[in-house]
């Protein structure tokens, strides 16, 4: 049965509002649950119009972006799941600038600045997901990060539509102060100038680099664990004898153990067990806590 809020939302927003909709062929891992509702907006009346059934109903709310670096509990997400892939859009601007949609493929966006000598974003050349979610976990490969190229960007959250600069991000290595309950809707970027033969040089040796190191086979999430101050996760975990433990059908790859590879029909659980497992390994043997990488949606029986 529609509930209130859900109809209210289907007959006023011009994108789609999907209910009971399943959201694990959305991400990398293919697992998870469903949304009690998956909107994709369109435009930003759309937005207006989300916000205030999100407030009138109190409603809970989380945002998917490519789903390459998320886990979905098997039991779905209660409320709005949020989706901004209409929002896709490549603007040039004046004073070597771009404008973005934070639904924008970020491989898309790193072809077309090379393909216009846009430097800047060569190195992230094979990196999955939308720019939304790139620029939230300050994105970044081979000393290319892709916060050191945000000007400001648009944002959705409780205020509806509004804008940060650069500076009120706070990026660090691989994250931002992007809460869960806020969402980029685009992004003004600053690029260098640059041959165009050289960018794609640097980003052809990128994506030659992921793919020999990446190549784990099966659904996966890219990295799942942040490195820590001075080492890498990978080796931390190497060391510790954890190189293709299996928790059902989900296993630390044995070609790069920062990957958990869903070795067909993994549920959720099972990932998630398996990343609390290695963090409690690792840090009983070398005293070292991994953080994750991944986020975390809807409730698991425990935090990883």
């Amino acid at each position: 049965m529609i509930k209130p809020w859900q109809a209210q939302l289907q007959q006023n927003m011009r994108g789609e509002c999907l209910c009971n909709e399943s959201l694990a062929p959305l991400t990398r891992w293919r697992v998870g649950g469903r949304a009690e509702l998956l909107v994709r907006p369109m435009d930003d009346q759309d937005f207006d119009v989300l916000q205030q059934v999100l407030h009138d109903y109190d409603l809970p709310w989380c945002v998917l972006g490519g789903g390459s670096n998320v886990l979905i509990a098997d039991a779905g997400i209660d409320g709005v799941v949020i989706q901004i892939s209409h929002f896709d859009q490549i603007e040039p601007l004046a004073q070597q600038r771009l404008r973005v949609g934070g639904g924008c493929n970020l491989g898309r966006l790193v072809c077309y600045c090379n393909e216009q000598g846009y430097g800047g974003f060569e190195s992230l050349a094979g990196i999955p997901g939308s720019v939304g979610g790139a620029v939230a976990v300050n994105a970044g490969a081979l000393g290319q990060q892709i916060g050191e190229r945000v000007v400001r960007a648009q944002l959705f959250d409780e205020q509806g539509v509004h804008y940060w600069s650069a500076g009120q991000f706070g990026f660090t290595y691989r994250s931002s102060r992007i809460g869960s309950q806020q969402l980029i809707v685009a992004v003004e970027f600053h690029y260098q100038p640059t041959d165009p033969q050289q960018l794609k040089e640097v980003a052809e040796a990128a994506i030659g680099h992921r793919r020999k190191s990446h190549a784990v086979g099966g659904a996966n999430a890219g990295s799942v664990f942040k490195n820590p101050p001075g080492e890498q996760a990978w080796k931390l975990i190497d060391q510790c004898g954890l190189r293709g433990l299996r928790n059902g059908q989900a296993q630390i790859s044995a070609h790069h153990t920062n990957f958990i590879v869903n070795q067909g029909g993994a549920t959720a659980e099972e990932i998630h067990r398996l990343i609390r497992q290695t963090q409690q390994l690792v840090a009983k043997q070398t005293g070292i806590q991994l953080e994750t990488e991944v986020r975390m949606l809807g409730n698991f029986g425990e935090q990883a």
